[in-house]
């Protein structure tokens, strides 16, 4: 492979998102690594999605955490990488004139007209494409890749810890799923089932399935929910929620039987980890954010069957009833899915 001048193979990336759109530019990263492109990962992010990455595919790391650290990071950068990949979702002025004084810009947009200087290539609507697929085309311009390849290009990480079972005292000798059952930092209500419906799923697993754990993870915006779930009273139940690192929720993943939970960044930890999945999801689009589609075998979406979803997405948003899925009055893609139906789909999918 013939390979460009070092000085043309300088890629920046910026993350100013969570950990689910973070881990989904990791088979972008990869496929950068095997062409030999010297990485530059710029996290902007109030999330700790940096330790997603080690240095063997992030290359170097900068964090700018004020506008100043960040105008004057690209100021002296001037023009210093050949390409510049920004997220779908961090196309805000700010963000797109720091890419923009960096280097060429490279994103995937639902707009059709470039504007400036800003390139932009536009994946169709017409392609059920995931979205980690469609980060690969941002760098291969006629790529048709299957989900098969998306593994390829995925990989474990960060550094598995094979102690987590004992850091959190689970019983050796008995398997565990992890569930996760609010996304978004509990800012997304269209993408959280109803707790009480959660409850009532849990505790019959709990009940019917003695011979495994069931472990709920959740950060810190999400404990007030605990005591419901202590309220069950389930002796194969453990409650992590607020107790967890980014990197311990990943080693709990990697070394469970399945995850099972929503649209979230976990969903994506869990498929690249190679693990098997059943998310619920209400607003979002399950054909760019799910797995079901391609890998129905390992990965499945619970979803309703009514007009007005899927509302939240970067293309093709049904916006019908709503413009903006936090408009919604009553959730009824989440509300309308019976926890007998999410509870027999689990024992069915996982084979339990």
């Amino acid at each position: 492979m013939k390979l460009l001048p070092v000085k043309k193979r300088k890629i920046a990336i910026f993350f100013t998102s969570g950990i689910g759109d973070t881990v989904l530019h990791v088979p972008l990263m990869n496929a950068l690594k095997q062409k030999q492109f010297t990485i530059t990962c710029i996290f902007i992010s109030r999330y700790n999605n940096d330790c997603l990455f080690d240095d063997s595919i992030a290359g170097k790391k900068v964090y700018l955490k004020t506008k100043f650290s960040m105008l004057l990071y690209a100021i002296t950068r001037f023009k210093y990488f050949t390409n510049v990949y920004i997220n779908h979702l961090e196309e805000g002025r700010w963000v797109k004139l720091l890419a923009r004084l960096c280097g060429k810009v490279v994103t995937k947009s639902t707009r059709k007209k470039n504007t400036g200087k800003l390139h932009k290539r536009v994946k169709s609507c017409d392609n059920n494409f995931s979205d980690a697929e469609q980060n690969l085309y941002l760098l291969f311009s006629k790529y048709n890749a299957s989900i098969k390849n998306i593994r390829d290009f995925y990989f474990p990480s960060p550094k598995l810890n094979e102690e987590i079972v004992n850091k959190f005292s689970l019983t050796g000798n008995k398997r565990f799923f992890v569930l996760q059952i609010s996304a978004g930092n509990n800012l997304t209500p269209f993408k959280n089932w109803p707790i009480n419906y959660w409850h009532e799923v849990v505790n019959k697993l709990c009940l019917h399935y003695q011979q495994y754990e069931f472990v709920i993870i959740g950060d810190n915006t999400e404990t007030g929910y605990v005591a419901g779930f202590e309220n069950l009273h389930c002796n194969n139940l453990k409650i992590l929620i607020g107790k967890t690192s980014v990197e311990d929720a990943c080693n709990l993943i990697a070394k469970s039987n399945g995850y099972i939970g929503l649209d979230s960044g976990f969903l994506h930890i869990a498929v690249a980890l190679k693990k098997k999945t059943l998310a619920i999801f209400g607003a979002s689009n399950e054909k760019l954010y799910g797995y079901g589609m391609i890998d129905p075998a390992n990965h499945k979406e619970i979803t309703a069957n009514i007009g007005c979803r899927p509302c939240h997405g970067w293309k093709c948003v049904n916006s019908s009833r709503v413009s903006n899925p936090l408009l919604c009055p009553d959730f009824a893609c989440l509300t309308s899915i019976e926890p007998k139906l999410v509870y027999e789909e689990i024992v069915t999918h996982f084979s339990l």
